[in-house]
């Protein structure tokens, strides 16, 4: 999100995009010195994109916006874990955990109650969307892929790779 957007969002959007900056320069302080005392422990960080203007957009202080917002979040961390199921998959068995592809994979399966699409119209704009996100993902994938393969990256601190 530019600054212009930020200021243009008036004073809510400004406080949202400042707490939201504060947490997670506090979270990578801890991050780090987490990494710092315990070297051998493993730290998987799943976090929002940046580029999603769904999380970023948002009104945080909104309550009404909120129900929307986490299932937006569950629904894109599933994506994000089935898409790295196979590397994710091995780092969590040397921890006695796996991944389950039924439920990740089970579009049924939301936080929140989803609101059917009452007309024949209303159903194939979310079928629509359900493509376009899907559309989405994939490009993104692909762009990363690329952006990795001519070296262009945005340095990790190693202990944040899983």
């Amino acid at each position: 999100m530019g600054h212009g957007q930020v200021a243009a969002g008036g004073l809510t959007t400004v406080l949202s995009q400042t707490f939201r900056s504060m947490i997670h320069s506090r979270m990578e302080l801890g991050l780090r010195n987490y990494a710092r005392d315990f070297p051998q422990t493993q730290i998987v960080l799943v976090e929002p994109n940046h580029r999603d203007p769904e999380m970023y957009l948002a009104n945080t202080f909104s309550y009404s916006q909120r129900k929307a917002l986490a299932d937006h979040a569950y629904q894109t961390t599933r994506a994000w874990l089935r898409g790295r199921r196979t590397q994710l998959g091995a780092s969590f068995a040397k921890h006695g955990i796996a991944l389950n592809a039924i439920a990740l994979a089970d579009e049924r399966v939301h936080l929140t109650t989803p609101h059917p699409a009452p007309t024949q119209i209303g159903r194939a704009v979310a079928q629509l969307q359900d493509v376009l996100d899907d559309l989405a993902h994939s490009l993104a994938h692909r762009q990363a892929a690329a952006q990795m393969r001519h070296g262009i990256h945005h340095p990790v601190p190693d202990a944040l790779h899983p």
